[in-house]
């Protein structure tokens, strides 16, 4: 810099003096002395003015640089090393351009590093703006769970669910919401929660999206078992004492000490006492089968043979019962026994469902679902579930039949549980019923 300093300095100063004599030419009438004088100065002024013009071109280089992050080259090399300028001032112009490309290296490397960590987790997750609703960033779970690659405003997100939007712009920090979405085969509750921050004088909004279907599915399930757990201690012991007075008001009854009339009071009195405590017993017996479970043995089962095994049981239906053509390799792990009786119990219900159809259809089928996870399907033309019924069959004891027990659907949603797993329906009244067995 020192360099260069002094040269711009000495052009300077020389161009002055050169005017002074210049000056003191023409004042002394020496014309002709002048007239070269006059052709210096414009040498002079001419490698002035390429000296300016080479540091102006080398700035703007600089600048370029910096604006368009291109680190390629910082000036633009002399052609002739005399007329180069100082290296001191382009090594300097250079330290300056690794500097801020180190730099920015480390930023972008820091950015790819939280969006890498960001498409990893399983939680969507997406970043719009709270003014305009445009979406400036979508992880990967998100586009996975909306099927949209790219989405320009909050308003896109209509394809995925029409009330997901407007759930979006009413969203306050700190708030939950919770979305029931249901599409194609799948069904699931969404969780969104937002958060909202200021970068560069823009206002943002990231939202979080999380299915805990399966948690509420799993925290019901555990409630329903710890209330049924306190329902059997109590009702037995109210059973025993029962039981044991029926038992001992037929042993009066038998010894003949009564007359008649209460013979027969004590006779009616002991029928009302069996009968209620045997409904009794079988209630809590259904309780025992709700609640005792056993642990799943899993096994490798081809699909095509677990579903040929439940249709067997049902051959006097076989006009009704079809299975659809399954891939032989497709296979499952888990409890054959356990299965079986999921499908047993789906089928009956089918079965129930289409008494009343002029032409009643059951099919039994399997596949594999675009999340790449193993299903069977039992589907029925029957009279269909209530809107308002479907996800209250799934509760024990629960039963629109006049003689169901109402732990059917209740012990098959647990089996699936136990086999990570879940048991979904979807269904419209009077269009049908399809139940939906998805294995991890």
């Amino acid at each position: 810099m020192k360099q260069y300093s002094k040269k711009a300095a000495g052009l300077i100063l020389l161009l002055v003096t050169t005017c002074l004599v210049f000056a003191f030419l023409v004042t002394g009438k020496f014309y002709i002395s002048a007239f070269v004088v006059m052709g210096v100065i414009l040498i002079e002024v001419y490698y002035l003015f390429r000296l300016m013009g080479k540091s102006d071109r080398l700035f703007r280089q600089f600048i370029w640089s910096v604006r368009y992050s291109d680190f390629l080259s910082s000036g633009i090399p002399p052609t002739n090393k005399s007329e180069a300028l100082p290296q001191e001032l382009i090594d300097a112009m250079e330290e300056a351009l690794q500097h801020y490309k180190k730099n920015l290296q480390q930023k972008e490397s820091q950015l790819q590093y939280f969006q890498a960590l960001a498409n990893h987790i399983d939680l969507s997750v997406l970043v719009y703006s709270s003014e305009t609703g445009k979406i400036e960033w979508m992880n990967q779970a998100a586009r996975i769970q909306t099927g949209l690659n790219f989405a320009e405003t909050v308003d896109d997100l209509a394809v995925y669910h029409p009330e997901l939007p407007a759930r979006l712009r009413i969203l306050h920090p700190g708030e939950l919401s919770i979305l029931q979405v249901r599409r194609k085969e799948e069904y699931s509750q969404l969780i969104l929660s937002a958060m909202s921050f200021v970068v560069l004088g823009k206002p943002l909004t990231v939202v979080s999206m999380k299915n805990i279907r399966s948690v509420l599915e799993n925290k019901e399930t555990e409630a329903w078992q710890k209330l049924i757990r306190v329902l059997t201690h109590e009702i037995m012991n109210s059973m025993t004492p029962i039981v044991s007075l029926s038992e001992l008001l037929k042993n009066k009854q038998v010894s003949g000490d009564n007359n008649e009339e209460d013979r027969e009071e004590v006779n009616q009195a002991v029928d009302t006492i069996f009968r209620r405590s045997s409904g009794l017993v079988r209630f809590v017996e259904n309780y025992r089968k709700v609640t005792g479970l056993p642990a799943p043995v899993v096994e490798i089962i081809t699909v095509d043979s677990l579903l040929n095994s439940a249709a067997v049981l049902f051959k006097e239906k076989s006009d009704i019962v079809k299975i659809l053509p399954v891939t032989s390799h497709l296979q499952i792990i888990a409890d054959k026994a356990m299965i079986e009786q999921i499908l047993i119990n789906l089928i009956r219900n089918a079965i129930d469902a289409t008494q009343n159809c002029s032409e009643p259809s059951i099919e039994l089928s399997a596949g594999i679902n675009a999340e790449g996870k193993t299903y069977i399907q039992v589907s029925d033309n029957g009279t269909g579930i209530p809107a308002d019924v479907q996800e209250r069959i799934f509760i024990p004891f629960f039963t629109t039949k006049p003689t169901g027990s109402g732990i059917g659907l209740s012990i098959s949603r647990q089996i699936m549980h136990m086999h990570k797993g879940s048991l979904t329906v979807i269904s419209e009244a009077g269009q049908g019923s399809r139940f939906l067995l998805t294995f991890p």
